[in-house]
């Protein structure tokens, strides 16, 4: 940052609220003259940024006040620009961001800070060198054992951004830094466990997700580098029901995104041989299947399935692949999965009536049909006779006769015989 004596100006002379020079109030003259306090290409006053730097650096002198809250509140808007963040770096933002989360108490004000920075990482460069700051970086993650939801969840949303560097870079100083947090090893699985907050819960999701699927050059994934993943299971199904209501009737995007998460995670933990023994402790798997059938039950209804795009596909895919996943080790009997079953087969049909209806069907909807064929084929294969019946009956025929017809040459002859004289005695 400049020197104070080169900053300092009389009141007079210090940039007032409006920080964006408004080309529309003043003449061409003049706007070249505004000019020189410009930043960059923007229009906005690097006299008002250097105050608000100053001012925070005091603000333990002058104490916390709405005015500046509301002048950082407009920074951090700010710090979306490429030439701000620039400018914030040239000016030492990095050392006051330091000083301000070390020094204050006021957990509004260290939401901001964080805030800013997480604006600012979504720069490469900028992220790049953040990541050197080894004691900033340290007095971030010093604040993850923070009772503010609203603080965690900016350093989670800077984290998130860490893991691009990370994964374009596995020798990256984020990834060093991250391995050796203790905070960010204890606190994130207790988060998941212990919050009750919603917009929490979501950010953690989606920065457990992210590690999950960066495999580094050592054969492990940097989930597994940074926690101990077999514990995470009873938290997941806790958070899962902290942030799902269970008559959610039609699902938001940022409620979708967040299923989409949850379900690739469970799907990555699910590679561990550790989180199947987890599976069958307590009421575990239990509470896992409602929520599968909870997924399932909100797509049978056309009107929730379409249009279908690859989040709701994903989370149709998932949850069907998990029940046949626990079906082939056993864990699942048919008797208990016949109504999930039952909707797998609507869910075809709709798709498939879709397909039909439409001159050029999307490719999306052409795989996750194929996926749940493929499905219904082979869960036909590990039931019974009685049990393919038990899961047909109660379907309309139009549904019957379209899946029926799927297992024709893919199921034995007499085992298929023995559904339609099963179905015609009905």
């Amino acid at each position: 940052m400049e020197s104070s004596s080169e900053v300092q100006e009389t009141e007079n002379d210090k940039v007032e609220p409006n920080v964006v020079l408004e080309t529309e109030q003043v003449g061409e003259s003049e706007i070249e003259k505004l000019k020189g306090d410009s930043v960059g290409d923007t229009l906005y006053s690097g006299k008002w940024i250097i105050n608000i730097l100053l001012a925070i650096s005091k603000v333990h002198e002058d104490s916390w006040n709405t005015k500046l809250e509301n002048d950082l509140c407009t920074l951090w808007d700010m710090s979306t620009e490429r030439d701000i963040v620039q400018f914030l770096v040239d000016n030492d933002f990095f050392k006051v961001a330091e000083f301000t989360l070390n020094s204050s108490e006021e957990p509004r004000l260290t939401e901001i800070i964080l805030g800013i920075l997480g604006n600012m990482a979504c720069e490469p460069i900028i992220l790049e060198l953040l990541g050197a700051h080894e004691e900033l970086l340290e007095t971030i993650l010093r604040h993850l054992p923070s009772e503010d939801s609203a603080t965690l969840v900016q350093i989670l949303r800077l984290l998130r951004s860490a893991l691009w560097n990370i994964q374009n870079n596995p020798e990256s100083k984020w990834r060093v830094n991250l391995k050796n947090s203790t905070y960010l090893r204890e606190v994130v699985p207790f988060i998941l466990k212990s919050s009750t907050n919603e917009e929490l819960l979501i950010a953690t999701t989606s920065f457990l997700r992210s590690s999950a699927e960066i495999d580094l050059p050592s054969g492990k994934t940097l989930l597994d580098e940074l926690f101990d993943t077999s514990s995470f299971l009873p938290g997941m199904l806790e958070s899962f029901e902290e942030v799902l209501p269970e008559d959610e009737g039609h699902y938001s995007a940022s409620t979708l995104k967040y299923l989409e998460d949850w379900l690739e995670l469970f799907f990555n933990l699910r590679r561990g041989y550790q989180i199947h023994q987890v599976i069958l402790q307590e009421d575990n798997l239990a509470r896992i299947v409602e929520i599968l059938r909870g997924i399932l039950t909100n797509f049978v209804d056309p009107c929730n399935l379409f249009p279908l795009d690859e989040t709701k596909a994903s989370c149709v895919h998932r949850c069907a692949e998990m029940i046949l996943d626990f079906r082939w080790k056993g864990f699942l009997k048919a008797d208990s999965t016949i109504d999930i079953d039952n909707m797998v087969l609507k869910i075809i049909f709709s798709i498939n009536t879709a397909i039909k209806e439409e001159e050029d069907s999307e490719e999306i909807m052409e795989e996750l049909l194929k996926y749940l064929e493929g499905y219904w084929i082979e869960i036909s294969k590990i039931s019974t006779t009685d049990e393919i019946i038990k899961i047909l009956k109660t379907n309309e025929k139009a549904v019957i006769d379209h899946v029926t017809n799927l297992l024709k040459s893919k199921i034995p002859t007499e085992k298929m015989n023995g559904v339609l004289a099963g179905l015609s005695d009905e």
